[in-house]
């Protein structure tokens, strides 16, 4: 009887083994992947995955390294990549993408391991043309992205001149522009920057000519390398080829030779360490411009005019106070609707706030008064909530919300993401606003406005009076009302941002 219980055991032992397949997340961990991007090695936090003869990467640390950007909900498990002018939003353990707004169903799920964002190579391939080989005997996945990228930045300071070389894998297009106060010379390249190190993206130049040479990813597609002169010079670019490369060449004026004049170059900003040690960045979005003046109030005034006014008055406020300012626009030009929250992401702001005047819907009517702020909803709640965002939206046309079931958790997911500090943030604004101006409290609201969708940072946008009604447009074409509408936000963003919660 024992024997025979013996070779029954044995027979399931061997059944076991033979059917038995090891985990493959234990092997891919013992085995310890490689990745190799473009020839370099990739220092991960973990190590890239092969479930099943599938490979998964690390999100955050291959979309960086490719030159994009990646924003992630934990709590939700959304998951937002943009590279390469495409934008995914995927949704962890769900097979499926939205690109662009499409969807595209997935062979394998966005997941969760190592207490690390996996993505599978295919998402990768998705975002961007690239080649990929798995090596099995050496443990390797090699990618190769076909995007320029830069090589390395170097400078060569001469008597009569400053010559600054930006060193490309591959030829790209590019375009110059010139700042001033301080003055520099401003080189926008389609390319990455993930070869470079942060001791590379810096060269310190400090000639009679040069300051500094900076770069940084300023887009996904494209890089900004910053020459910061010291003075008024000329100036010369020009690409070269074998190896491909942009020179840029700065000159003493024909009519400083021999009487180089050193000038000191003003701070560009503030610092963005504010007391308590954390970066605070403000994006202001002065709304309209150009072509889409907003709102005219009896007598003429333009919404756009007031508002870009008022975001000027608190962009100076704010940096005296030592935060990082940035504006979606600084002149009369027109901005789409889509692009200003992409600025605050891209940005990587703390605060987003789009500013307005309201207007009444009926025409004829000119009594509704009064401040009101809205945060982003997918419905509409207060009063006049539909009106308003109606109106705003109208700048855009692709204002719809589609019946997709992932569009609608996307949705859904953003919002609640960010609606939490958002509605804080709202109800200082509107408590300061009523204060200082002294107009009717009409409160805080909610509505899917276009202008704050897809942003994960405390995000309004605010009515600041309304133009439709003659007594408010005599109060909003005064420099005076203006002023009291940049103190009262300024007193908001600094009592909000003092307070912000760590985890943003």
């Amino acid at each position: 009887m024992i024997k025979k219980y013996n070779y029954v055991n044995l027979i399931i032992l061997l059944i076991f083994l033979l059917f038995y397949i090891p985990d493959q997340n234990i092997l891919a961990q013992q085995n310890d992947i490689q990745l190799k991007l473009n020839d370099t090695i990739l220092n991960t936090n973990v190590s890239p995955i092969l479930v099943n003869g599938r490979i998964f990467l690390p999100a955050r640390d291959i979309i960086e390294a490719l030159g994009g950007r990646i924003t992630w909900f934990p709590a939700l498990k959304l998951l937002n990549l943009n590279l390469g002018g495409k934008e995914v939003s995927l949704v962890i353990d769900i097979p499926e993408a939205q690109i662009n707004g499409k969807k595209v169903i997935l062979e394998d799920s966005p997941t969760i391991m190592e207490n690390r964002v996996m993505i599978p190579l295919e998402v990768v391939q998705l975002l961007t043309e690239i080649e990929s080989e798995w090596d099995k005997a050496s443990q390797e996945i090699s990618i190769t992205s076909h995007r320029p990228y830069v090589t390395s930045i170097r400078s060569y300071s001469h008597k009569d001149k400053t010559r600054i070389v930006i060193d490309l894998s591959e030829k790209s297009s590019y375009q110059v522009i010139t700042l001033s106060n301080p003055e520099r010379v401003v080189v926008d390249v389609e390319a990455s920057l993930n070869q470079l190190n942060e001791k590379q993206k810096e060269v310190i130049v400090n000639d009679s000519l040069v300051s500094r040479v900076r770069s940084g990813q300023f887009t996904q597609e494209t890089v900004r390398v910053v020459t910061d002169l010291k003075g008024k010079y000329e100036f010369q670019v020009s690409d070269l080829s074998s190896p491909d490369r942009i020179v840029v060449d700065i000159f003493i004026p024909q009519s400083q030779v021999g009487t180089v004049v050193q000038t000191e170059i003003s701070q560009e900003i503030k610092t963005e360490i504010t007391k308590d040690g954390k970066r605070h960045i403000v994006v202001i979005d002065p709304g309209h411009g150009g072509n889409h003046p907003g709102a005219i109030g009896p007598s003429g005034l333009r919404e756009k005019d007031v508002v870009l006014d008022i975001a000027l008055k608190l962009r100076k406020i704010l940096q005296d106070n030592g935060l990082t300012v940035y504006l979606t626009r600084e002149k009369d030009v027109d901005i789409p609707l889509e692009n200003r929250p992409l600025i605050a992401m891209q940005r990587e702001a703390n605060v987003f706030i789009s500013i307005h005047t309201n207007s009444a819907m009926q025409k004829g009517s000119s009594t509704a008064k009064g401040i009101e702020t809205y945060v982003l909803n997918s419905r509409y709640i207060g009063a006049s909530a539909k009106d308003v965002a109606d109106r705003e939206n109208k700048a855009s046309q692709f204002y719809h919300y589609e019946d997709d079931i992932l569009n609608q958790i996307i949705a859904d997911l953003e919002e609640s993401a960010s609606i939490g500090f958002s509605l804080d943030f709202a109800e200082i604004v509107q408590k300061r606003l009523v204060q200082n101006t002294g107009l009717e409290n009409r409160g805080v609201k909610q509505a899917p406005f276009l202008v704050l969708k897809g942003v994960n940072m405390a995000a309004i946008l605010v009515e600041v009076g309304f133009i439709s009604n003659p007594n408010e447009e005599k109060l909003l074409k005064t420099p005076e009302f203006r002023e009291k509408v940049a103190k009262a936000l300024n007193q908001a963003v600094l009592e909000y941002v003092r307070n912000i919660p760590e985890n943003i």
